[in-house]
């Protein structure tokens, strides 16, 4: 695997201002944020063992693999693509501790996340989640209904479809679906 190369001047001209960071390393996952200027984590992460980065806010997403990236502002212009509904996931945490200007959230089975913000839950529902906007295109290759054969002679067999081709992080919610502050 190639160690992710992290372009902090493309992230700057994306986001001059706050956003959310998401990294995946081989050691563990780690949730920061963009300050505008660099990636803040809790305990900054090796580079050498980064996976995957996300760098994103509530209208684009930066995310870096190896030496690619993909910024989902190029889909913003094309006609043919849409953002289908928007996605929360439960992402983590049972229980919730104060630590400096993160929370540390804590699961039964063992593990901790430390969150980049004071969170503050509804009530004892201990859940954040995570935010994701899907993104859609028509695909012209048929699709053929279920148990029905295609027809090879005649290239008949079923329409086109929906498909979804790509994801982009969006931002954390707490689980009334309140969106979680940078």
């Amino acid at each position: 695997m190639k160690a992710v190369k992290i372009d902090i001047d493309k992230i700057k001209s994306a986001f001059p201002g706050k956003a959310w960071a998401y990294a995946e390393c081989l050691d563990s996952i780690r949730i920061g944020k963009w300050d505008g200027t660099q990636l803040v984590f809790s305990d900054n992460p090796n580079e050498s063992l980064l996976l995957l980065l996300r760098v994103f806010d509530e209208k684009r997403e930066i995310k870096i693999s190896g030496e690619k990236s993909r910024d989902t502002d190029m889909y913003k212009n094309d006609e043919l693509i849409a953002a289908l509904a928007d996605e929360r996931y439960i992402m983590y945490g049972e229980h919730s501790e104060p630590d400096g200007e993160y929370t540390a959230l804590w699961e039964e089975r063992g593990g901790v996340l430390y969150f980049p913000a004071k969170l503050s839950f509804p009530g004892k529902n201990i859940a954040l989640k995570l935010g994701i906007k899907n993104f859609v295109r028509y695909n012209a290759v048929p699709v053929c209904p279920k148990n029905e054969k295609y027809d090879f002679k005649t290239g008949t067999g079923g329409a086109g479809a929906i498909e979804v081709f790509d994801y982009a992080y969006k931002g954390f919610y707490y689980s009334d679906g309140k969106a979680v502050q940078l």
